[in-house]
C-alpha cells in the first residue's frame, strides 16, 4: 500500500472519527434532554430519508472517483472536469425528485406503513436535507478521485459539527417551551438540514481553490473525443447503479428494523411506548460501531480510485498489494476495537447514558463491526476491479439473514435478538465478499497474519484492560458517571499504547509498515528508545 493511500486513508480516518465522536457524543445529550421514546421517533424518521438519499446518489459519488481516476491516470483533468459537471446535473435532478417523494408521502408513510404518526414532521424536514446532500457528495467524489482526502474530511467534519450544534440546541430550546415530543423529534432531524448545507458550503470552496490551481498546469489532450452528455449520463448510471442498490442495502436493513423490531416486540407483549423505547435503547449500540467503521469506510473510498487507477494502468503487482495491506489494516483496527467494545460495554454506557440499559445488546451488536468492516474492505475492492454487482448480491442475502434472524430470536431474545440477527448478516455478507475476491484474484487470505496476530495483540491489550477496570472498582466502593467517564477516556489510551506496543513484539506490523503512517517515524523513535524496536 502506497504511502500516499496511507496517508490519505489515515488522514481522512482520523477527520471521519473526529465526526463520528460528535456523532457518537450527542446521542447522550440528545436522550438526557429529549428522552428515550422522542429518540425512538427520531429513529424511526431516518431509515426512509436514507433510503431516498441512497437512491437520489445513485453511487454516483464513487462512481465518479473512479472514473476521475482513470482520466488523471492518463492526465487528463479536462475530461475529470466533465465528470463532475454531468454528475452534479443528474444528482440536482435526483434530489428534487426525492425531495417530492418524502416531503409530500411523509403522511402516508408514517400512517401507514409505520404505524406512527408522529414521525410524519420529522421526515418532512429531512426531505429538505435531501435537496443538498446529494450535489455535495458529487464534489467529494471528484476530489476523491484525486486521491484528495481532506476535503471530503473537512466537509464531513464540519457538516456534522453544524448538525449536531443545531440538534442540541433546538431540542433543548423547545423542550423548555413545552412542545410535543414529535415536534422535538422534528427540530432535532432540521440538524440534517442545516448540516447538509455547511457541508455543500466547504465543498464549493475547496472546488473553487482547485479550479485556480489547475488554471495554469499543462494537461495532456483528451485520449478521445469528448462523449456527449447522454451517453457520459449513461456511462455514469450504469455504473452507479449496482454500487446503490449496495448502499441502498444498509439503511434497508435500518428500515427493517424500524417496522419489525418494534411490531415484533409489541407482538410479545409490550406496550406500543414500552416497544418504541426499547428500540431507541437498542439504537446506543450504532454510534459505537459506527466509530469502529470508520477506518473501513475510509479506506474503501481511497482503494475504489486507488485499484481503477491501477488497473487502468495494468499495474497488477500493485493492486494485490493494496488488496493484501487493506485486509491486514482493516483487521487490526476492527478487531481489537469491536473486542474491547464488547468487553468494555458497561463502563461506556454509563458514561454516555447515566446507565447500563442495553448492555448485553450493545455487547452483541461490537462483534458485528469485526465482520462489517471487512464486509466494506472487500466491497470496496470488488467495486474498484469492475465487479460493482457482486456486492449488492451479498448484502441483500445478508438482508434477507437480517429478517429472518428477526422473526426468530427477537420472539424470544428480545431486543437482543435483533442484535444476534445483526451478527449474523455481518457474518454471511463478509465471507461472501471474501470468498469473491480471493476467487477473482487469486491472493491468498492469510489467516495467520491477518487475524490470528491480531488476535494475539488483541488478547495482551484486553487481560491488561480488564485487570485495571477490576482495580478501579475495588479501589472505588460508590463509582459515579464522571468516575466511569474517567475509566472509559483512561481505558482508551492505555488500550491504544498497549495494542500497539503487542502488535510490535508480535511483528504483526513491522518498521517499514509503521513507517508509511503519520507520525510513524515518530513511534519508531519512541519505541527504540524503549528498546521495543532493535537499534
Amino acid at each position: 500500500m502506497s504511502n500516499k493511500l496511507v496517508k490519505g486513508t489515515l488522514i481522512l480516518s482520523v477527520l471521519t472519527l473526529f465526526t463520528k465522536i460528535i456523532g457518537s457524543l450527542f446521542w447522550a445529550p440528545f436522550q438526557n434532554i429529549a428522552g428515550d421514546h422522542t429518540v425512538g421517533i427520531y429513529r424511526i424518521s431516518f431509515p426512509f430519508y436514507s433510503i431516498l438519499l441512497m437512491i437520489a446518489t445513485a453511487g454516483i459519488p464513487i462512481t465518479v472517483s473512479k472514473f476521475v481516476a482513470e482520466h488523471l491516470s492518463h492526465d487528463d483533468y479536462p475530461g475529470a472536469r466533465r465528470i463532475l459537471r454531468v454528475a452534479s446535473i443528474i444528482l440536482s435532478l435526483t434530489g428534487i425528485l426525492s425531495f417530492c417523494i418524502l416531503f409530500f408521502g411523509a403522511e402516508y408513510i408514517s400512517k401507514v406503513i409505520l404505524e406512527n404518526s408522529a414521525a410524519t414532521p420529522s421526515m418532512k424536514v429531512l426531505a429538505c436535507a435531501i435537496l443538498f446532500v446529494p450535489i455535495m457528495g458529487a464534489y467529494r467524489g471528484f476530489f476523491q478521485g484525486q486521491q484528495q482526502m481532506v476535503p471530503t474530511g473537512i466537509s464531513q467534519l464540519i457538516e456534522q459539527i453544524v448538525r449536531v450544534g443545531v440538534l442540541i440546541g433546538l431540542t433543548y430550546w423547545m423542550v423548555q417551551k413545552g412542545m410535543s415530543q414529535e415536534l422535538v423529534a422534528a427540530g432535532a432531524t432540521a440538524g440534517a438540514l442545516f448540516g447538509a448545507i455547511a457541508g455543500l458550503i466547504v465543498m464549493l470552496w475547496y472546488n473553487r481553490r482547485d479550479k485556480k490551481e489547475q488554471l495554469y498546469k499543462k494537461w495532456n489532450p483528451p485520449l478521445r473525443r469528448p462523449e456527449s452528455f447522454g451517453r457520459l449520463s449513461k456511462k455514469i448510471i450504469a455504473y452507479a447503479i449496482p454500487i446503490s442498490l449496495a448502499t441502498l442495502v444498509l439503511p434497508l436493513i435500518g428500515l427493517i428494523d424500524s417496522f419489525t423490531v418494534p411490531q415484533l416486540l409489541r407482538n410479545s407483549g409490550l406496550s406500543v411506548e414500552k416497544a418504541t423505547e426499547l428500540f431507541g435503547i437498542y439504537g446506543r449500540g450504532e454510534p459505537f460501531v459506527n466509530v469502529i467503521s470508520v477506518f473501513s469506510s475510509s479506506l474503501t473510498l481511497a482503494l475504489i480510485p486507488a485499484i481503477a487507477a491501477h488497473m487502468s494502468r495494468e499495474e497488477y503487482e500493485a493492486v494485490e498489494h493494496k488488496i493484501s495491506q487493506s485486509w491486514l489494516m482493516t483487521l487490526v483496527i476492527s478487531l481489537p476495537a469491536s473486542l474491547a467494545l464488547a468487553m468494555l460495554v458497561e463502563p461506556l454506557n454509563i458514561a454516555m447514558y447515566k446507565n447500563n440499559n442495553g448492555g448485553d445488546t450493545l455487547a452483541i451488536l461490537a462483534f458485528s463491526a469485526i465482520f462489517s468492516t471487512l464486509a466494506v474492505t472487500c466491497s470496496g475492492i470488488l467495486q474498484g476491479l469492475g465487479f460493482n454487482k457482486l456486492p449488492v448480491r451479498h448484502l441483500l442475502i445478508g438482508a434477507v439473514v437480517k429478517v429472518i434472524g428477526n422473526f426468530l430470536f427477537i420472539p424470544t431474545m428480545g431486543i437482543r435478538g435483533s442484535a444476534l440477527a445483526m451478527v449474523l448478516a455481518y457474518v454471511v455478507v463478509c465471507s461472501l465478499n471474501l470468498w469473491q475476491v480471493v476467487r477473482i484474484t487469486g491472493i491468498r487470505f492469510r489467516f495467520g497474519a491477518y487475524v490470528l496476530k491480531p488476535l494475539l495483540s488483541t488478547g495482551i491489550m484486553l487481560a491488561i484492560l480488564y485487570l485495571f477496570y477490576k482495580s478501579m472498582l475495588f479501589l472505588v466502593t460508590e463509582p459515579s458517571r464522571l468516575f466511569y467517564i474517567f475509566i472509559s477516556l483512561a481505558m482508551v489510551l492505555i488500550g491504544s499504547f498497549v495494542y500497539l506496543f503487542a502488535l510490535i513484539i508480535t511483528r504483526t506490523l513491522t518498521e517499514k509498515e509503521l513507517q508509511m503512517i503519520p507520525m510513524g517515524r515518530k513511534i519508531i523513535a519512541l519505541f527504540t528508545r524503549l528498546r521495543i524496536l532493535p537499534r
